[in-house]
């Protein structure tokens, strides 16, 4: 996954066709840009952290509502921190058949156009921050109510009422008027007449280019009537207009000089040029993959300029150009065709020439999966495959945060993380291209254990050894051989203690721990209280036994109630409780050591 950077201009204009979606910005400079709309790569220049946005719920329509009139406005919660939010707008899930996908620098919308009735709506909202952070949100729904009402009123926006020196060739636009279904635009030579044009737009379109051009100089009067299926409305205001006085010629043709008719591997954004013509105010621009075809871009306006920088051509792509002057007295006629290809770009893609595929991105072979070892930190990962630049990112709760633009990271905490890498290769012609790859994997922590206790307690002719560990991973546990075989209990049974060792292994790698164990040699099995003087008290022989010091002992009888607790250094236990002397039977103890370990094994009184 990566983050592209988009370059904002002052003017925009969208359109959508079958195969292509592009957005235009221009430039008020002799150079414009135009920019194809398609999903883009991150650059590795953003700047960090890269702010995360939460999401937007649908505050007027609710979602889920119903019978909502077509005319509303759609509102929805704003957002704190944020740069906008992009709408689209459906009559089917995912679709964009109402609105397309729109920047708006507020939490509200009113659809151009109204919205249909009777209909589900479908309305997916994109919430976007400072660093061009885009978050898509779910996406919402309503219902529209049929109309029941004739259509309110509109008036026309392009010309305006009194304008003078309006085109011939005029453009006619007007307002969305709430519940109109299509609009009739009429024009005529007097107020209240129509006697000049009077066209049903056959759509609910808001603008119109007549079949024919005005007379030049000439005072018209125009009206558009909105309607719906109840009715229509033929009160709106009226509008007046003057067209210019004509006195020149349409200007001469132009073609593009660059790139040159027919050149190949042309670079994805290149610089559209064309020569100058004399008397043009504008120039119309028509960009297709098929000869004679406007796919790309429909005969548009990008002012009077010469040249322009479209951003993300499709690569391996033909592309057919058409340059056409204007002014006020109309456009250049039969204006020439050019046509370019363009570079084939990273790919992968299959090579016409060799039959081979090409794929000029970076390979990135990092596991989804890395351990952190607490006890050897950090955790070193290198990338060693081809690139230019690099990007090492870890997800915060808010943001992205970039670590490391080196081939080298040193990673010290837990986390979800990104190796983004970019790499410019020479196509020839001079150009450029930056591939790139991405990569997510995941780092957790881990850790050697800790031995804290090892308890031993006779077990008919042998020993149970039962090991307790701390530690934040999962262990595994093994007697005398560190490399296994390894159980997942930590206890082992009917073990004939000479001397052993205990060794505990971290499941995920991360160090082995041992702690060695001698047998008890120091307790004795049997002792007689009978005051002879002879083997009277019951006490460990020696305070250190095989090796671990004992420092205090506990006696328990055979249903485990405590009777005695003594220090190993004392005289012992003499054979009674509570001032009274108790009769033959087992007993067990549990003697304490300085460093944790637990002998416990039973002994007899005999009298």
């Amino acid at each position: 996954m990566s983050i592209s950077t988009r370059v904002i201009w002052f003017i925009v204009l969208t359109f959508v066709s079958v195969e292509h979606a592009a957005v235009f910005a221009f430039a008020p400079s002799a150079t414009t840009f135009l920019t194809l709309d398609k999903p883009q790569n991150a650059s590795s220049l953003e700047q960090e952290p890269r702010s995360m946005v939460p999401c937007s719920a649908l505050e007027q329509p609710l979602n889920g509502a119903t019978n909502v009139p077509v005319e509303t406005e759609i509102r929805w919660e704003p957002t704190a921190g944020n740069f906008g939010y992009i709408i689209t707008i459906g009559s089917t899930p995912g679709g964009n058949d109402i609105v397309p996908a729109t920047g708006t620098g507020v939490a509200q919308f009113f659809p151009p156009r109204g919205l249909p009735e009777n209909t589900t709506i479908y309305v997916t909202i994109e919430v976007r921050d400072s660093s061009s952070t885009t978050v898509v949100c779910d996406e919402q729904s309503f219902t529209t109510g049929l109309i029941t009402q004739t259509p309110g009123c509109t008036t026309l926006t392009q010309p305006i009422n009194n304008e003078t020196d309006v085109a011939v060739d005029v453009l006619f636009q007007w307002n969305y008027a709430p519940r109109a279904t299509n609009y009739i635009l009429q024009i005529g030579s007097a107020p209240g007449l129509s006697d000049i044009f009077d066209i049903d737009t056959g759509s609910n379109a808001l603008n119109f280019n007549l079949p024919s051009d005005l007379l030049n100089g000439t005072i018209y009067y125009a009206r558009v009537i909105p309607e719906n299926s109840i009715g229509a409305r033929s009160d709106c205001q009226e509008t007046q207009f003057t067209t210019i006085f004509l006195d020149d010629a349409p200007p001469d043709c132009t073609q593009l000089i660059t790139p040159a008719d027919g050149a190949t591997e042309i670079a994805l954004t290149p610089l559209l040029q064309w020569a100058p013509v004399a008397n043009a105010d504008g120039y119309l621009l028509t960009i297709g993959t098929l000869p004679d075809n406007a796919d790309v871009l429909d005969n548009t306006n990008i002012g009077n300029v010469t040249s322009t920088l479209v951003l993300d051509f499709d690569p391996g792509t033909q592309y057919y150009v058409v340059i056409t002057p204007f002014n006020t007295a109309g456009v250049a006629t039969n204006c020439a065709q050019t046509s370019f290809t363009t570079t084939f770009g990273c790919g992968p893609y299959l090579d016409p020439i060799s039959g081979q595929t090409i794929d000029l991105n970076p390979v990135i072979n990092l596991e989804d999966e890395y351990i952190l070892c607490i006890n050897d930190i950090p955790l070193q990962l290198n990338y060693p495959g081809e690139g230019t630049t690099f990007e090492w990112v870890k997800y915060t709760d808010i943001s992205e945060l970039v670590i490391s633009r080196e081939r080298n990271v040193n990673i010290t905490e837990a986390g979800t993380y990104r190796l983004d890498v970019f790499l410019e290769v020479d196509v020839g012609n001079n150009n450029i291209l930056t591939c790139e790859a991405s990569q997510e994997f995941d780092v957790i922590t881990s850790e050697a254990a800790t031995i804290t206790r090892v308890d031993i307690r006779n077990q008919a002719f042998n020993f149970r050894l039962e090991v307790t560990v701390e530690g934040s991973s999962e262990y595994e546990f093994s007697l005398n051989n560190p490399d296994g075989p390894y159980q997942d209990s930590n206890v082992f049974n009917n073990v004939n203690l000479s001397d052993d060792t205990v060794y505990v292994r971290d499941k995920f790698g991360c160090g082995i721990v041992s702690r060695r164990i001698v047998r008890d040699r120091g307790f004795p099995k049997y002792f007689t209280p009978n005051n002879d003087g002879v083997n009277d008290r019951w006490q460990v022989r020696g305070v250190r036994v095989n090796g671990e010091t004992v420092t205090r002992i506990q006696v328990f009888d055979r249903f485990g109630k405590l009777l005695a607790d003594f220090n190993a250094k004392g005289p012992g236990w003499d054979g009674t409780y509570a001032g009274r002397r108790l009769l033959d039977g087992g007993f067990w103890y549990k003697a304490f050591t300085t460093s944790n370990v637990v002998f416990t094994g039973y002994f007899a009184l005999r009298l």
